[in-house]
């Protein structure tokens, strides 16, 4: 089942915290490196595995830019700054809101300095109970790799032998695919000249702040997947097997 659209007969919206677990699943990774506008590198292709539940306080992939190519380098989701106390402070700064990107502390010199895109092929939100919470997967119509909007800082806490380089990734309202279940979704910028703005070091404020709005409604499509993917033990294609539409609901 691909679910396109919402009705009123859409299932419970979630008011929690969100963008919470996400994929990036090709197993080619030259194939996610020229869908990213990448450039060459030995770490990327040495390293670089398909995943399937992205969780927070897991290494993952950011990319910058330098000297006007785009390096990929690796990173823990969930921002810390240098002066935070714990590295496990991150896990509260998984995302940060648009709105408030530019005047919050944890994001306003990363907004500035740092900002990076999250490479994914799909994100997570869930319906119904803690107890049996239903997946749904959102990706793109032909499974194609985009990317987020994120930041990214490299700090080194007191007491910390190295730095460490983190990211969180950026929040808007959400479309009305995604609205079906939640209120919010992650920023994604969906094409090249989005990406080249958003990860230009000069670009003006008011211009940046144009790119964080909910991509169009068309972008994505969705699916009721595994129950599996509640857990982070686990990160395998199973995550992805399609449910029954009668034990998982449906958008349409």
């Amino acid at each position: 089942m691909r679910c396109e659209g919402g009705s009123a007969h859409a299932p419970e919206r979630t008011l929690s915290l969100m963008c919470g677990r996400f994929s990036l699943t090709p197993e080619n990774v030259e194939f996610v490196a020229a869908q990213l506008g990448i450039s060459p590198s030995e770490v990327f292709e040495e390293h670089y595995i398909p995943r399937w539940n992205i969780a927070p306080m897991q290494e993952h992939w950011v990319v910058t830019a330098e000297r006007e190519k785009r390096v990929p380098y690796h990173a823990t989701w969930g921002l810390v700054n240098w002066w935070e106390s714990e590295r496990r402070a991150g896990a509260k700064h998984i995302n940060v809101r648009a709105e408030s990107i530019d005047s919050t502390r944890t994001s306003r010199e990363a907004f500035q300095t740092g900002r990076c895109i999250v490479p994914a092929d799909g994100f997570f939100e869930w319906t119904g109970e803690a107890k049996s919470r239903r997946p749904f997967w959102f990706h793109r119509p032909d499974d194609g790799v985009f990317a987020f909007a994120g930041l990214q800082v490299t700090s080194r806490l007191k007491g910390e032998g190295a730095s460490m380089t983190t990211f969180t990734i950026v929040t808007t309202e959400a479309n009305a695919l995604v609205g079906n279940i939640h209120d919010r979704m992650p920023v994604i910028l969906p094409d090249a000249e989005a990406i080249d703005t958003w990860l230009h070091a000069e670009e003006p404020t008011d211009r940046l702040m144009s790119l964080l709005r909910p991509v169009d409604d068309r972008f994505l499509v969705a699916r009721p997947v595994s129950q599996r993917v509640n857990s982070v033990k686990y990160d395998d294609p199973e995550c992805l097997v399609e449910a029954e539409p009668e034990t998982q609901g449906s958008l349409l």
